[in-house]
């Protein structure tokens, strides 16, 4: 009987301990993480310059370029379109490009590629170039339209792309961006890398555009001299729906280029979502809505975390919706090739009831804040001061300082729980960007409270980026934001709750021990 009281009152005893711990220190603990504070001065340290990377694929309005802030328009200079019969060359539409270009102050990022049939004998199909004539023939293409455009007037066609995703397509098929081999394609890029930098000292060369990131093609690439002569190494990370792996993407493609000692830049020359929908589904309107709406999510996404890994330059494919087919007014609604725009086609009658009148997509919205806002600033890798609380760790968050001075700062939380966060900064305005539909003054997830020292913002964050524009005082010195996170019941729980499971077990396994060790005694 001694022994069972003197267990009950150790219990007794701990368990006060432990009820003590739980309701008084770690509260306190809790609340001293979450007390509000002030921003601290900026740590520069690792800032990326970010000069002009806004460019997109298949852009002929120069106007709406100009709009969204696009500043460089990627687009196929193709043999055939350029040799349309041997010995005949055709400029007017490139003429004509460079000319609408030049008038807005864009450039142009022409694209190199594919077979020409017409001039070509050594295959009888698609795109494989491999006979010494056809290289030839090839070679004198691509020197024609270099020495035209760049050797004339560099300023506006700097940069050159050698093919396009040529790890599409099967060896031998009738079809396909690249049919032969790729040893043969790593040979034809290897020539003429060798040959158009020989030629126009110095004029840019950027590595055929990968479908994908595929580390083992560009592997192979490398391993076969095909990046001797190529100044840029670009790759095309589409990822469906969701681009929480960019990041990752990006880390094995700068592997395989540490790997061959390759310091050039890194370029994304092709990403994007399509957001094609069936008209005669039933609730199609719907599904076609959510799938606007998911797409413009994506555009800060991954500019983000293109920007942050210093990705100098990233091509969203691409302007507007269309049909390639051959037919320019008609329009296939479930073709995913056409409907990777961030403008609607003009004929489109299927806008959801939000978007009626609009000729922007929702990611048409956020392609134009994230373009007028973050070009020529700097990316701070830490610029923002995290809670310590366990739920922000997955809250994703990117500082840039414009040229004036002025903050962007944009976050979301990858988990897609919604987090209620709060900072401070002595800025005189905030202007907010998010979804759905990422129109200027269309924002409701936050609330701004104006004071004396400036102003403090209130919002909810989840699974959508928030772009906040944050207009700083002349003169003032940068600063850094401090997030206040809200606590949750993931905090709770990690912070609370399983401390105090686990110092209970600990008690009754304490107590069960003693017991015993009397017991035998």
């Amino acid at each position: 009987m001694t022994c069972k009281r003197a267990r009950y009152k150790a219990f007794l005893v701990l368990a006060w301990f432990v009820a003590q711990l739980v309701i008084g220190t770690i509260p306190r603990s809790v609340a001293a993480m979450v007390t509000p504070k002030a921003a601290e001065p900026l740590d520069m340290t690792g800032a990326i310059q970010i000069k002009d990377p806004f460019a997109s694929c298949h852009a002929n309005s120069y106007d709406i370029m100009a709009d969204l802030g696009v500043k460089t328009n990627r687009e196929d200079i193709s043999w055939t379109e350029i040799e349309p019969s041997p010995g005949t060359w055709y400029w007017t539409n490139w003429d004509n490009r460079i000319a609408g270009l030049k008038a807005k102050n864009m450039t142009a990022e022409p694209i190199l590629d594919y077979g020409n049939l017409n001039v070509q004998n050594g295959t009888t199909h698609g795109n494989r170039i491999y006979t010494e004539h056809d290289i030839q023939e090839w070679l004198k293409y691509t020197n024609k339209c270099v020495e035209r455009y760049y050797k004339n007037d560099s300023n506006y066609t700097k940069y050159w792309e050698l093919w396009n995703e040529p790890n599409l397509g099967d060896f031998n098929a009738s079809s396909g961006f690249w049919t032969g081999t790729d040893q043969e394609y790593f040979a034809l890029q290897k020539r003429t890398a060798a040959n158009l930098s020989a030629q126009f000292p110095g004029v840019q060369l950027v590595s055929a555009g990968i479908s994908g990131h595929d580390p083992s093609y560009l592997d192979a690439m490398f391993a076969a001299g095909a990046m001797d002569n190529v100044n840029v190494l670009a790759f095309h990370p589409y990822s469906g729906l969701n681009y929480e792996t960019l990041d990752t993407k990006i880390a094995e493609v700068k592997s395989v280029c540490a790997k061959y000692n390759f310091n050039g830049p890194i370029w994304i020359t092709e990403v994007g979502m399509s957001t094609q929908f069936d008209p005669n589904a039933t609730n199609f309107e719907d599904a076609y809505q959510q799938s606007l709406e998911l797409q413009a999510t994506l555009v800060p996404k991954v500019y983000c975390q293109a920007l942050a890994n210093n990705i100098s330059y990233i091509v969203w494919y691409c302007l507007g919706d269309y049909n390639r087919g051959g037919n320019w007014t008609y329009y296939d609604w479930t073709w995913g090739e056409a409907n990777f725009g961030l403008v609607f086609a003009s004929n489109n009658p299927y806008k959801p009831g939000p978007y009626q009148n609009d000729i922007l997509k929702p990611a048409g919205y956020a392609y134009e804040a994230i373009a007028h806002q973050l070009n020529w600033s700097k990316y701070i890798p830490h610029g923002v001061v995290n809670s310590i609380l366990p739920s922000a760790s997955k809250l994703r968050t990117y500082y840039f300082l414009k040229a004036n001075g002025d903050i962007v700062f944009i976050c979301w939380n990858s988990n897609g729980a919604p987090e209620q966060i709060q900072f401070t900064l002595p800025a005189t305005g905030v202007q907010v960007f998010a979804a759905p539909s990422y129109k200027p003054g269309a924002a409701t997830n936050y609330q701004v409270t104006n004071e004396s020292s400036g102003v403090t913002v209130t919002a909810t964050i989840d699974f959508t980026p928030t772009i906040f524009v944050m207009h700083m005082p002349s003169g003032a010195s940068p600063v850094s934001i401090v997030i206040n996170s809200q606590v949750t019941f993931y905090d709770i729980s990690l912070l609370v709750v399983i401390p105090a499971l686990v110092a209970a077990c600990v008690i009754v396994f304490v107590v069960k021990f003693k017991g015993r060790r009397e017991a035998k005694l």
